[in-house]
């Protein structure tokens, strides 16, 4: 019987576990010169993505991976590198526009 999709299955890496969205955004951001804006419920490898907010999904094409938000119930909102090839990073700008830089002034 085939397995229901998992996002367990996904990661390789946590580089943020229970954190704030505003704080995975910025390690987002300081860590992926490319990133985009992700709403609840966008679908990243037949998963669902489980955020409560849109959040960024950035591109560290250097390594090779995606950094991708997931909120876990009981264990909050965690950043998670995937790795990934090319051909799926592509797909990934295709499918999403890149998000503005956040307003300074905006809380």
């Amino acid at each position: 019987m085939p397995q229901e999709p998992c996002f367990n299955r996904l990661w390789s890496e946590i580089l943020l576990k229970n954190v704030t969205p505003r704080r995975a955004d910025t390690r987002v951001r300081k860590t992926c010169k490319e990133y985009y804006r992700i709403t609840p419920g966008f679908v990243f490898r037949g998963i669902p993505v489980l955020i409560e907010k849109p959040m960024l999904v950035g591109i560290d094409e250097e390594k090779g991976r995606i950094l991708l938000p997931f909120k876990k119930p009981c264990y909050g909102t965690s950043l998670y590198a995937i790795d990934s090839d090319n051909a799926e990073i592509q797909a990934l700008r295709e499918g999403l526009s890149v998000a503005e830089p956040e307003d300074p002034g905006k809380k």
